[in-house]
């Protein structure tokens, strides 16, 4: 007899994934010193949703208007990659994840990408869980919107789609459709590294 393959895998728990956090061994580029780094932080919140910033559209960012996680640029000041994540997501969002959040743990160090160039950059994600509800307010210098979607959206098959990439379309990436945009590149590869 037949059997169907469900299109939905079962959505991830905030408790499985602090369970998978706190055993993960997230890895780190082998040429890590020789590059520029940035941070990011994937926040999560009680009922299983995770936050996901627009970038506001900067002539000079080369990720300018894209879906992603809050983060940026290690600056001379920033002691370590994750105060940078911290750093930034207070300046992006308003949101303190010194006071309000509890770190569950970091993702592998990722290789910045222009479609099959290396880029001299990696960014290091930190994963967090809201402790409380806190409101967000966009800085409009760098995001242009913020909003929470559910864990359950990533974790249904039927959601997740292909589109060319924006510079080259014979090269067709894996996405998921976010309010008239698409979720793609490093950003889904982080969360797959989350989720899966």
């Amino acid at each position: 007899m037949a059997t169907l393959l469900s299109s939905t895998r079962p959505a991830p728990s905030l408790e499985r994934i602090r369970q998978k956090l706190s055993r993960y061994a997230a890895t780190r580029l082998a040429d890590s010193s020789s590059l520029k780094h940035a941070a990011v932080a994937l926040i999560l919140r009680e009922n299983a949703e995770l936050l996901i910033i627009r970038r506001a559209d900067q002539p000079k960012d080369p990720w300018s208007g894209h879906l992603g996680f809050p983060g940026g640029r290690l600056e001379l000041t920033d002691l370590s990659p994750e105060r940078a994540a911290v750093r930034e997501t207070e300046e992006e969002l308003g949101i303190s994840l010194d006071r309000c959040a509890r770190r569950l743990g970091a993702l592998s160090e990722i290789r910045a990408r222009s479609l099959n160039e290396r880029l001299p950059l990696s960014i290091f994600p930190f994963v967090y869980e809201l402790r409380e509800s806190v409101p967000f307010q966009e800085n409009a210098d760098e995001v242009a919107k913020a909003c929470w979607v559910p864990l359950a959206y990533f974790a249904d098959k039927a959601n997740r789609k292909t589109m060319p990439h924006p510079r080259d379309p014979r090269h067709i990436m894996a996405c998921y459709p976010l309010g008239g945009r698409a979720f793609w590149g490093m950003s889904l590869a982080m969360l797959d590294e989350l989720l899966f």
